[in-house]
């Protein structure tokens, strides 16, 4: 399982405040300001779908 973002949801009009959630530092904005996750830093937590306020970080199997 992994997190994916679902970009239909995700305003991405500001800084994404997952990036201060993520406790290893593995989500960045790119240049559209959409998030990033670094899916080899990433430690399956979750917590970026439990807090992203728009729903946008979903679970995919």
């Amino acid at each position: 399982m992994a997190v994916a973002l679902d970009k239909t949801k995700c305003p991405h009009d500001h800084v994404c405040p997952l990036i201060r959630i993520c406790p290893v530092n593995a989500i960045t904005q790119n240049t559209e300001d959409y998030p990033v996750i670094d899916y080899d830093t990433c430690i399956n937590c979750n917590k970026c779908v439990k807090y992203c306020p728009m729903g946008a970080m979903v679970i995919k199997e």
